[in-house]
């Protein structure tokens, strides 16, 4: 889910979104939220308005920010939450509404146990919310607070061991180990296991029983390795990840790419659907900070296209889009196309149609020039090479 741009028909408003986009980098902050949401269901960005009057908008760590909704309507956001660390001190602050409450601890985050442990903040304990909404802006995969990673960290823990074992079994078990019988005395060093070396072994003192050598059966990886690909395959299907990005494949094609990933990419524009909703409310609400009045609904979020296509079957596809009667400007904009990827598109194809056009109206004027002239046309000439002349045949 790699955000990279917002548009809107309004040309200022397209441009104050593109400044803004590279000022505040983000392109970062939308790469931190969709982990933060994959891996802990839910991101924070806050907005704010600085002293000179610049709007400082960032990403926020899922466990320093919460957000609270209202009993009796879950949609509607009640007032947020963010403390932070300053040396041996510990600031929470809540955004409500219409003002935000300051609070100090002097305790680090980790000793506090309640509420008990705060106290106003004795420098600014309130103060007035200028814009009358909240600037905290809660991302989420959904309302249970469950991320991508919930039921794969008991399958991983098993995987985790199982490599372990593994390891240990590589260290002390993966080798055969050999052994020798006898009642004879060897000397040290008479045994070594290298390369081109001879056991010298003596037949036995001729009273016990006679000297035997043997070897112990090395531990099988095969075994842990079976059992790793198979918890592999577990996390694939549980977390509908396609199995060729856990498990060596082989090459396949275009189609069977698109076919194999398509689990993922639902998964992946299901959730892409929940963050554009709170991406086009942050969006507004910091356009009307900055003075645009504008409305959530007229914000409109460009991702990346999130199918990995082969260049091949990726122009079948814009074809037969384009052969069914879809405008190409229309299928381009779908597939993730910005404007201005788009706006030079028909910039050059109107200049090549320019050009066209100049090369035919040359060779009418040519001709009719020659017409007027009494001059017989000339037919176009062929890039075929003259054939030879064929020889006369006598009588």
């Amino acid at each position: 889910m790699q955000l990279s741009g917002f548009t809107c028909k309004d040309e200022a408003v397209k441009t104050a979104l593109a400044d803004w986009w590279d000022a505040q980098d983000i392109d970062a902050d939308a790469e931190e939220i969709a982990k933060s949401v994959s891996v802990t269901s839910e991101a924070f960005i806050i907005a704010e308005q600085r002293e000179d009057g610049t709007t400082h908008t960032y990403a926020n760590p899922a466990h320093l920010c919460a957000m609270f909704y209202r009993e009796d309507d879950p949609k509607t956001r009640e007032f947020a939450a963010k403390w932070y660390e300053s040396g041996d001190v510990t600031y929470l602050t809540l955004y409500y509404p219409d003002h935000f409450e300051h609070y100090v601890a002097r305790q680090k985050r980790t000793e506090i146990s309640g509420a008990n442990a705060f106290a106003p903040d004795p420098e600014v304990p309130e103060e007035t919310n200028p814009h009358s909404e909240i600037p905290v802006f809660h991302y989420r995969r959904d309302r249970r607070g469950t991320g991508e990673l919930t039921n794969v960290v008991p399958l991983q823990n098993a995987l985790n061991k199982l490599f372990a074992d593994m390891m240990v079994a590589a260290e002390y078990s993966a080798f055969k180990q050999r052994y020798v019988l006898t009642n004879a005395e060897l000397a040290k060093g008479d045994l070594k296991n290298a390369p081109n070396e001879i056991w010298k072994l003596p037949a036995g003192d001729g009273e016990g029983p006679d000297t035997k050598v043997g070897e112990f059966e090395a531990t099988q990886l095969k075994n842990f390795i079976d059992a790793l690909d198979h918890i592999a395959i577990r996390i694939a299907v549980l977390t509908r990840t396609p199995k060729h990005y856990l498990l060596q494949a082989s090459d396949v094609s275009g189609e069977a790419l698109l076919a194999m990933e398509a689990p993922l990419v639902k998964k992946a524009t299901k959730c892409r659907r929940r963050l554009e909703v709170t991406w086009k409310q942050a969006v507004a609400f910091i356009l009307r900070m900055q003075g645009s009045a504008v409305d959530a609904d007229d914000i409109e979020c460009i991702w990346e296209d999130e199918h990995t296509v082969q260049p091949y079957t990726e122009a079948l596809i814009l074809k037969t889009l384009v052969d069914a009667g879809i405008p190409l400007v229309t299928v381009l904009r779908r597939i993730g196309w910005s404007e201005e990827e788009i706006k030079e598109l028909l910039e050059d194809a109107a200049a090549e149609s320019e050009r066209g056009n100049s090369l035919a109206d040359s060779l009418l004027d040519k001709a009719r020039r020659d017409f007027d002239g009494g001059r017989p046309g000339q037919p176009y000439r062929s890039n075929e090479a003259p054939k030879p002349p064929v020889p006369e045949i006598s009588a």
